[in-house]
């Protein structure tokens, strides 16, 4: 064989690889629609993204950054130049025409806040940031339905053994949010990933967005305090959700002593408003519901939304209390009915479905769960340590497997049954 015909050969060999490598990559995440892949020169780059079109951009530093969309996006992108190795999927299902700015940075002070948000917290767990890559996106329409997803490899910054959950920064706020996060197996591929659907993002607002990762704190005695005081107060589970109409029979027949101040407006005044309606509707709906989703549901300003909620715990028909670093809003009664369990079966659809599972199925294990809900044993092991963290779950060993029983001695139990 010749020395041509040895570099052809070569040459034909690491373009089948190349192949591989981007058909790999693009079925990773691509479900249907006409695939595009381009190489960018430089660490920007401004694009027409197209109605059920999957684009995949090649950045230096081994940036991957892939999107698919239903509509059509103007988009525009930048990184960083000391971001390396890093990969993002977003994918929209938008009816409309949306313009995307999208910028990257290394950490939330290259962005020139004038307050850095401090890291989230679940439960005996402190979460911090260590994947350098955060994203600033600013739509000029509302977003509802926004997916982000993250290959869960050490090529892109994340271990495979590590738990993840992908977080969430609006100005307004003084904290990062978690945004449930799944995670997730790729079949073809045997890869995990991270999926997270984010929350509505609204129009000409600027939300950051990156992964923190789970590390163990020291056991927070004034957290569990804090609950155990919270649990005591509580006389109803999140069970107790009314109607608007009964609400309002509650607040009209109840006898309880109101200080109007600077209000002076008659109990039907304050029930007739249109605003206040949505709002309280809203924390009927959603108790515990905190400040940031009032003022994306309801769309009105902040300071509207302030007076508003002022005039409504004047009068007795919403409470307020601090959870974490947010806080959260309550029908008024003279004893909270929504305890901090609840409020945290509230925040994951997937943990208190697997709860209800061990309720109708007790001495099931972990194996079980695992293959009835479909996701990765690892995924199952945290909400079941998160359900063991709040005593609602008890482990029991019988044979070779730890059999899991709901705990009815738990606090949450006898109120729960009190309410029935």
């Amino acid at each position: 064989m010749t020395h041509k015909n040895k570099i052809n050969r070569a040459r034909r060999k690491v373009s089948l690889v190349l192949s591989f490598v981007i058909l790999f990559e693009i079925t990773l995440f691509l479900t249907n629609g006409f695939a595009r892949v381009e190489n960018v020169p430089e660490f920007w780059k401004t694009d027409t993204v197209n109605p059920d079109e999957f684009v995949s951009y090649r950045f230096p530093n081994d940036i991957i950054f892939d999107i698919n969309t239903t509509s059509k996006i103007e988009l525009s992108i930048q990184y960083e130049t000391r971001i390396s190795n890093r990969q993002a999927f977003f994918s929209f299902n938008h009816n409309e025409s949306i313009s995307l700015n999208i910028t990257s940075k290394t950490s939330m002070k290259n962005f020139g806040l004038p307050n850095i948000p401090s890291a989230p917290k679940k439960g005996s767990f402190q979460l911090r940031y260590q994947y350098n890559c955060i994203f600033r996106i600013q739509s000029n329409s509302s977003l509802e339905n926004f997916t982000i997803r993250y290959r869960k490899t050490h090529q892109f910054g994340l271990n495979s053994k590590i738990n993840y959950s992908v977080a969430i920064f609006e100005a307004s706020q003084e904290a990062w949010e978690l945004v449930e996060t799944e995670e997730k197996l790729n079949q073809s591929s045997a890869e995990l990933y991270l999926e997270s659907p984010l929350p509505e993002i609204e129009s000409q607002t600027e939300y950051y967005v990156t992964v923190f990762e789970f590390t163990t704190a020291p056991f927070d005695w004034t957290w569990l305090i804090f609950t155990i005081m919270i649990i005591g107060a509580s006389i109803l589970s999140v069970a107790f959700l009314i109607s608007k109409k009964d609400y309002f029979q509650y607040l009209r027949k109840r006898t309880v002593s109101i200080e109007k101040g600077a209000h002076r407006l008659s109990l039907d005044k304050v029930l007739e408003n249109e605003n206040r309606n949505k709002i309280i509707e809203l924390i009927l709906n959603e108790p515990g519901i905190h400040f940031n989703e009032l003022l994306r549901k309801t769309g009105l300003a902040a300071g509207n939304l302030v007076w508003h909620l002022d005039i409504l715990q004047t009068f007795k028909i919403v409470g307020k209390k601090r959870i974490g670093n947010f806080i959260a809003y309550f029908p008024y009664y003279q004893k909270n009915p929504i305890s901090n369990v609840d409020l945290k079966l509230q925040k994951s659809k997937l943990t208190l479905e697997i709860l209800e599972m061990i309720e109708n199925e007790p001495g099931t294990w972990n194996n079980l769960i695992t293959k009835k809900f479909k996701v990765d044993h690892k995924t199952i092991h945290y909400h079941l340590s998160k359900l063991q963290e709040l005593g609602l779950i008890k482990l029991e060993k019988e044979g070779r497997k730890n059999k899991i029983y709901p705990n009815f001695d738990s606090d949450y139990y006898k109120h729960k049954n009190n309410a029935k």
